[in-house]
């Protein structure tokens, strides 16, 4: 049978041993809330930097003990004003990318209407949005250009949702004004763009075949617990996250262009992604995070 096999109005059944390991990875990350979020909330409400590694923290743990891997193909650039756009996979884009550097995201009201996930994502640093009302985006972008002018970088998937993880659907420009204001408030130089492509590379140690993204892939009317059962079932995943040249936000830059600049630098990153050689190979014995650029000239 295979991992998303299931009765119809069932979750598929766990192995014992999956079914210990959330139960020590439930534990464990509870422990780490439980410690260093109050820590981080107090840290927030002052401004402090005390504790800003611990989102990062917090999901290497969850990545590791769901079987995720990450590989970083670049390096993210040093800015103080900084919106990173992405393509949107899987609700595991969000810990994939968290793991990797202190950082904020735009994220759909609904997730801080559940106790647990509001308390997640408060100490990782959110700025919500009610994509139903587009009255209420200038004031998502005054929230979001305040994030990036107080030096977190926030995380915009601009697909405004999740796709199947073929194909990158057209970015959505609304939220790039965001960037804009966080630069006309002293100098534009300062501010970036960060495009970063995300692809689930390999599932189970083998290259994922389109037929496989669904695994992974979290879209369409697919709910959040039977793809997340299915996913713990099936064996470990390998996400390459590919990061491309900043682009300089500028004077004249509009909220269109930008977003067409972004979303053409992330369909390059998925183009040399797909024909990277060393995409394919990632021997097990090899730590979860690796730095460092592995495009070739």
């Amino acid at each position: 049978m295979s991992a998303l096999a299931a009765l119809p109005g069932r979750f598929p059944r766990l192995h014992a041993t999956t079914f210990v390991r959330l139960v020590c990875l439930i534990f464990a990350l509870s422990a780490v809330l439980a410690a260093l979020g109050p820590v981080r909330r107090i840290a927030q409400t002052c401004g402090w930097r005390l504790g800003r590694g611990a989102p990062s923290l917090f999901h290497r743990l969850l990545c590791r003990g769901l079987g995720v891997r990450v590989r970083r193909l670049g390096a993210f650039t040093a800015g103080r004003k900084q919106l990173i756009v992405a393509n949107h996979v899987s609700w595991l884009d969000i810990p994939v990318l968290a793991s990797l550097a202190p950082m904020s995201f735009l994220a759909k009201k609904e997730i801080g209407e559940h106790p647990v996930g509001r308390e997640i994502v408060a100490m990782q640093g959110v700025v919500y949005v009610d994509r139903r009302r587009r009255s209420c985006i200038p004031s998502v972008n005054r929230c979001m250009a305040k994030t990036m002018r107080a030096g977190s970088p926030v995380v915009l998937f601009a697909e405004a949702t999740t796709g199947d993880g073929n194909r990158l659907l057209r970015f959505r420009s609304s939220h790039f004004e965001a960037v804009r204001q966080a630069a006309s408030d002293d100098d534009f130089e300062t501010a970036i763009i960060q495009p970063v492509y995300l692809v689930y590379s390999r599932l189970a140690g083998l290259p994922m075949s389109r037929s496989e993204r669904p695994r992974v892939a979290w879209y369409g009317d697919m709910t959040f617990l039977r793809h997340f059962f299915r996913f713990v079932r099936g064996g470990g995943v390998i996400c390459d996250v590919c990061i491309g040249a900043p682009i300089r936000v500028v004077p004249g830059l509009d909220r269109k262009s930008a977003a067409r600049l972004a979303e053409a630098s992330v369909r390059e990153l998925a183009a040399r992604a797909r024909a990277a050689p060393g995409a394919a190979v990632f021997p097990a014995r090899e730590k979860a995070y690796i730095g460092g650029d592995l495009w070739r000239p």
